[in-house]
């Protein structure tokens, strides 16, 4: 008995858990539409979309800087393109964005990744990680080029890591996971169709070779495979049905809330360079023209609350980022970013919010 309820148990906590981590991404591409789509899947959370500007200097932040009195710096950068983030951890903190050149970057979880160390490169918390890429490349190439001589990635202390997919404005796509100790690349060649949930692309893609649509055994029925782990397939189904009609954007959306709805949904038109979103606590969806927005080093950093209560374009709906609405920010999301119950009420969560007053100091207003 007592065998069975353990078993019961482990199970529920896996089904529990990924639930929670049941992200979706995908590039839906064609002579005439490049559009990024985007689920969040986790549980409600508080964040903001920052419109991040060009020519700042940084400096790399690590989890032990962040935590410590150790404030050493390794590594430093001009950021050369602007950028639009959604950060559930404060300002250069993001879980994924877009930069004025039309990078998109987001990371989904996966259980197996393992570290990759460079004794030679600084290493750098991985929401920083991101916002590092889109401050520097312009296209999918450059960050793949680039990968074995930027800053390592830290992860959470003790938690898994994640993969990247990434897309530009021509339209090229890559995944990125760290296995191994090294960093595994998969591009437009290696993906027959540009999208990725929380396996190991060729593990789901693999699975999916099962079904009639990719010449399998198994009769695909899309009306009743809708179970969150069914996502993948669902996706892969709908991208490769797509018969371009002029609304690229309604149908990445129909994707999205086909495959497992998120708690964050993120749309951008990359070659009209819109970005749309909605959360789960306000649903109606919200467009920002990003050719519109102020990226010179000239301009205010500024936010958007992502439960925005704004309707339709809210390019004039950002503020002012100042180190204290960022404070706001960093109290609330660090320990749900961390999913540990005791880091909000710790000593190191202390030190965590004194140092990141210090670090944006002079960067955010007071």
């Amino acid at each position: 008995m007592k065998l069975f309820f353990l078993r019961s148990f482990l199970l529920a906590a896996f089904v529990y858990s990924g639930i929670l981590s049941a992200c979706s991404v995908f590039l839906l591409k064609g002579k005439d539409h490049c559009v990024v789509g985007f689920n969040e899947n986790w549980k409600t959370m508080p964040g903001m979309i920052v419109v991040n500007k060009r020519d700042i200097q940084k400096r790399n932040i690590s989890w032990e800087n962040l935590t410590t009195d150790n404030p050493k710096s390794a590594k430093e950068w001009t950021s050369k393109y602007g950028s639009v983030t959604f950060n559930l951890l404060g300002y250069d903190f993001p879980c994924y964005g877009v930069n004025e050149k039309g990078l998109f970057l987001v990371e989904l979880s996966l259980d197996e990744t393992t570290k990759v160390f460079n004794p030679k490169q600084a290493n750098m918390f991985w929401a920083q990680w991101i916002q590092y890429q889109l401050d520097n490349y312009k296209s999918v190439q450059e960050v793949v080029d680039h990968l074995n001589e930027g800053p390592n990635i830290d992860w959470w202390p003790g938690a898994a890591g994640s993969h990247f997919f990434l897309s530009d404005a021509k339209g090229n796509t890559a995944t990125i996971a760290l296995l191994g100790g090294k960093y595994k690349v998969l591009t437009d060649k290696d993906m027959p169709i540009p999208l990725l949930c929380n396996n190991q692309y060729k593990k789901d893609f693999e699975n999916a070779k099962k079904f009639d649509f990719l010449g399998g055994n198994e009769k695909f029925e899309f009306t009743k495979d809708g179970k969150w782990e069914d996502r993948y397939n669902r996706a892969y189904y709908m991208l490769g049905n797509y018969k371009y009609d002029k609304k690229p954007v309604d149908y990445a959306w129909n994707i999205l809330n086909s495959i497992y709805a998120g708690e964050w949904q993120t749309v951008i038109d990359v070659k009209n360079m819109n970005l749309y979103f909605r959360s789960d606590l306000k649903k109606e969806i919200k467009t920002v023209d990003l050719r519109k927005l102020d990226f010179s080093a000239n301009a205010s950093v500024k936010f958007l609350d992502i439960h925005t209560e704004s309707l339709g374009t809210v390019n004039d709906k950002f503020q002012v980022l100042t180190l204290e609405k960022n404070n706001e920010y960093v109290e609330k999301g660090f320990p749900i970013g961390y999913d540990n119950k005791e880091f909000g009420t710790s000593q190191t969560f202390v030190k965590l919010k004194e140092n990141i007053i210090k670090f944006f100091t002079g960067i955010l207003p007071e």
